[in-house]
């Protein structure tokens, strides 16, 4: 019993009194590195496709891709489904008024995709000023 008391303190001391440290060192900053994951850019490219094609329609306005700047991609997943929506978030380069609102600004919109690369469905995301 002895034996193992002293062996178990001896080994918790060369564990404290240790002074080597684990741990992994990035030799680039951060900034530096670009992202290995492509498919938001296919996503992108695919709802820019859709945009040229005249599918992305706010207020009655169509909206083209020299209005939009692509901000974020997101999978939202539905608690009955396996298999997400996809939406791209953008904001537009310059505010728009809003119909029959005084006072409020269309900034961006979120669009909606199907499988085929199409637009379904798109939201105005809107400010009051």
């Amino acid at each position: 019993m002895k034996v193992s008391l002293c062996s178990l303190i001896t080994f918790v001391t060369i564990i404290l009194g240790s002074t080597s440290a684990y741990g992994y060192i990035v030799e680039q900053q951060p900034g530096g590195i670009k992202p290995e994951f492509h498919e938001p850019q296919e996503v992108v490219e695919l709802y820019l496709k859709a945009v040229d094609r005249g599918e992305l329609i706010v207020f009655g306005r169509t909206l083209n891709k020299s209005m939009l700047v692509p901000v974020s991609v997101e999978y939202v997943y539905e608690l009955n489904n396996a298999i997400p929506k996809i939406k791209v978030y953008s904001k537009l380069k310059q505010s728009m008024p809003v119909p029959g609102q005084q006072g409020c600004k269309l900034r961006a919109v979120s669009a909606t995709l199907d499988a085929d690369g199409h637009i379904i469905q798109a939201e105005a995301h809107i400010w009051h000023e």
